[in-house]
């Protein structure tokens, strides 16, 4: 008997421990989106590109400084900014999340230039997961024949 109300003060007092907190999933993923302006963290690339000898699996490896801070705004009324390091506007568009939040779609194809890699354009990116700290989405993009997944982190 002692062995069993032993085991259950142990229970109740991991229990008293555990606290609720406040879970993202009470927001829908466009308010998600909209709570902030993000950062790309990183571009994943795959299959992984070799230049001068090197494997890159991150293409903002080959971007600049300025670019690598780009901030993006989605605004709720489906308004979408992206803003230069300074804060200034470089680039309106709109945006929308299809009904089962599974894709961020873009009125006009938003378009980075890499080397070796060459123009990738994208409207539409595919969700992986969206919380308030980081969305996971990827892209697809073809150069020279060959075919590429993106996976872009925001932050």
């Amino acid at each position: 008997m002692k062995k069993y109300y032993f085991l259950i003060s142990i229970f109740s007092l991991l229990f008293s421990f555990t606290s609720c907190s406040s879970d993202d999933s009470e927001l829908p993923p466009n308010e998600i989106l909209s709570s902030k302006i993000w950062v790309i963290k990183s571009k994943v690339i795959s299959p992984s590109i070799v230049y001068y000898g090197q494997e890159i699996t991150d293409i903002s490896l080959f971007e600049s400084e300025e670019t690598k801070n780009y901030s993006f705004e989605f605004l709720a009324d489906g308004t979408f900014y992206q803003y230069d390091s300074a804060g200034e506007l470089l680039f309106e568009n709109t945006w929308y999340l299809n009904a089962d939040h599974t894709q961020l779609t873009f009125g006009e194809p938003i378009v980075y230039e890499y080397p070796v890699v060459g123009n990738m354009g994208f409207t539409t990116i595919d969700i992986i997961s969206i919380s308030s700290s980081k969305i996971v989405g990827v892209i697809d993009a073809s150069f020279n024949e060959v075919d590429y997944e993106v996976t872009l982190t925001f932050i």
